[in-house]
């Protein structure tokens, strides 16, 4: 198989090969150019709603924190509300104590008083007023009958008086301590509605914490999304200008072609008048030679003109180190340890499509070129870690390989590549279960989803 990437292109022109031979490369840079331009104006369009999406996203996120805030400055508040309701209960709770130690006192006093009023009381029970009358009519005059009289009236009063208070003390009593136990109670019925009403804000709290969780995460999967096209949009940007980069040096190699085969031409006519000068000097000799010898003239023949000898056309040389059978080689040595396909990604362990193959190695082993081509990235990518992509023509059709994962990195973008030049050292970066060389096949340019991609297999074993 005859492989040719664009640095041999490029020779081919510079030496001397007719512009024809160039016409498909240039047509299919064309056609790969609009393609490539068609996916980066997708992949802006992507690029453009991801963004909306992302700034719809942080301002509902902003609207929930402020919600959230409202909310805990509420629980804030409520909290404050059901201290000072709890301290009003435990106050309340101190009041009841002191009036039913009060209370507990006054009962004592009133025991006391009831056992002095008892005893009277029962005197009288069992005397009657007798006792009274008896004190007055042991008087020994008038005199001490009206000193008697005032004295058995005061104790009468007194009697009345104290039963009357004891009366009012048992009813005053027994208020306040309605009065206490029914705004303790009340206190502790608003207590109650406000542990209610906290645990319904707590809640409420909860859900719009869970809800700035949720847009926190979708904030983060967008801008994994907007960075991931960015990336993309990149790499189609870079392949477009080295399409660009291509054209150009083909419309040089296609101009430097027309002005040598122009010069060409000039040498050949000179070289055709130099030639037809020469013949008419020769036979204009040969004419005077013929008059001088007239003898000799009539015997001699014209001698035949020489013929022209077609000098070879100049065709290069297929690189010696192209194997005519493969058109890549094996970039690292190793085992496979993943091929291309379905399988369970190791590290989520979900169903997905091996977009390459893994070959396994010690890290820091050489990574070499699979063909020879030209450098399309050189840097990290979300996923492949440390990654080369290069892009290479072979027959008229253009394919991508990838190697990912690498430990370092020893080309740069633009550059070109020979078969087996060493672009990377081994390693395990980026989404990596340990050290290994990803590499990937395209049968075209790479695009975000790998749609091109090919199972390497069978080009390099």
């Amino acid at each position: 198989m005859k492989v040719r990437f664009y640095s041999v292109v490029l020779s081919l022109a510079l030496i001397g090969t007719s512009v024809s031979v160039h016409a498909t490369s240039k047509e299919d840079l064309l056609k790969e150019q609009q393609e490539v331009e068609s996916r980066l104006k997708e992949t802006e369009r992507s690029q453009n709603q991801t963004s909306e999406k992302l700034i719809l996203t942080k301002q509902q996120r902003k609207e929930a924190r402020a919600q959230l805030d409202e909310v805990n400055s509420r629980l804030d508040d409520l909290a404050r509300k059901i201290a000072d309701q709890q301290a009003a209960v435990v106050a309340s709770k101190e009041r009841l104590r002191l009036t039913e130690e009060a209370i507990s006192e006054t009962l004592k006093e009133l025991h006391q008083q009831e056992d002095l009023l008892g005893s009277r009381l029962r005197a009288v029970q069992q005397k009657g007023d007798v006792t009274y009358i008896e004190v007055l009519l042991d008087a020994k005059d008038f005199g001490d009958l009206i000193s008697r009289f005032s004295t058995v009236s005061e104790i009468m009063k007194q009697d009345d008086d104290v039963l009357q208070t004891y009366k009012a003390n048992v009813i005053q009593l027994n208020e306040q301590r309605s009065d206490q136990a029914l705004l303790l109670e009340s206190l502790k019925r608003e207590q109650r509605k406000l542990l209610v009403l906290q645990t319904q804000i707590i809640s409420e709290s909860e859900l719009k914490r869970k809800l700035v969780v949720q847009l926190n995460t979708k904030v983060k999967a967008l801008q994994q999304e907007q960075f991931s096209k960015a990336e993309e949009a990149e790499i189609l940007a870079d392949q477009r200008q080295l399409i660009q980069n291509e054209l150009a040096t083909l419309k040089e190699a296609e101009r430097k072609a027309k002005e040598e085969a122009k010069r060409r031409a000039i040498e050949a006519a000179r070289q055709a008048e130099a030639k037809r000068v020469a013949e008419a000097k020769r036979q204009a000799e040969a004419a005077r030679a013929a008059a001088a010898k007239q003898q000799e003239a009539d015997a001699e023949k014209t001698k035949p003109p020489v013929p022209e000898v077609e000098v070879p056309s100049e065709t290069p040389d297929t690189p010696a180190d192209v194997d005519s059978n493969r058109p890549f080689h094996l970039p690292v040595q190793g085992y496979v340890s993943s091929p291309f396909g379905p399988r369970n990604n190791p590290l989520t362990g979900k169903p997905e499509i091996h977009k390459g193959i893994d070959l396994v190695n010690a890290k820091g082993t050489p990574i070499h070129a699979a063909a020879g081509g030209i450098v399309l990235r050189a840097g990290s990518a979300t996923g492949y870690g440390n990654v080369v992509m290069v892009t290479h023509l072979i027959d008229d059709q253009v394919y991508t390989t990838v190697y990912a994962h690498l430990e370092s990195i020893d080309v740069k973008a633009g550059q070109t590549v020979m078969p087996g030049q060493t672009v990377g050292t081994l390693g395990s970066t980026g989404w990596s279960t340990g050290p290994h060389l990803h590499f990937e096949l395209h049968k075209g340019e790479w695009a975000a989803g790998q749609p091109n991609a090919v199972d390497p297999a069978p080009y390099i074993f």
